[in-house]
């Protein structure tokens, strides 16, 4: 079958049938009611969501962006997360064990409320965050889903956002600023022929 389709039915067949015709498209899917019948805003759309962006701050909180067109329009539109990797206020160096070099994952005893813009979280949290190390490693999160999160205002309407919810973390030695282009052209074997 040819790629890309010419006609709703190939597409709906290709789709069907698990087919794509390049590595962005993978795992794309048509949307279907009960009944089985495609839904109307689906008939012409291949869904598509990015991953998520890094954190835009090391610690404290930050905001993380995609972009999907899984909506009423089949239309790219950017969303957002809050996320927040690691406190700052808060030296996790003396939480690494004896004899070892990160603290992959740090989580407080206690569980706290989340607040935002004067606003706190209905409820109380107990999250985990990722860690740091002693040498050049980083530890960033390996394992993690999106929650929401309810918040309360003291004078305003209640809310509620979207947010990172970290599992798990680890630590390597690939430590780039997410805000940096030119990070990923060190891995190239002429990078010091630029560099310069």
């Amino acid at each position: 079958m040819p790629w890309p389709p010419t006609s709703r039915h190939e597409l709906v067949t290709a789709l069907d049938a698990g087919g794509s015709g390049s590595s962005s498209c993978s795992g794309q899917h048509l949307g279907h009611g009960s009944t089985g019948e495609i839904e109307p805003w689906h008939k012409n759309c291949i869904a598509y969501t990015s991953p998520w962006s890094p954190c835009s701050t090391s610690c404290g909180l930050g905001v993380s962006t995609r972009v999907s067109n899984v909506n009423a329009r089949c239309w790219p539109e950017q969303e957002s997360r809050l996320c927040n990797l690691r406190p700052c206020d808060v030296d996790l160096r003396p939480h690494i064990k004896e004899g070892k070099k990160c603290l992959a994952v740090y989580q407080p005893e206690a569980p706290v409320n989340f607040t935002l813009a004067g606003c706190t979280s209905t409820r109380a949290y107990r999250p985990k965050y990722c860690g740091v190390c002693t040498d050049s490693r980083c530890c960033i999160p390996y394992k993690s889903k999106t929650i929401s999160i309810s918040f309360q205002c003291p004078d305003g309407p209640d809310f509620s956002r979207q947010a990172l919810w970290i599992n798990a973390c680890f630590c390597n030695l690939s430590c780039q600023n997410p805000n940096d282009i030119f990070a990923d052209l060190d891995s190239y074997p002429d990078f010091s022929e630029i560099a310069n």
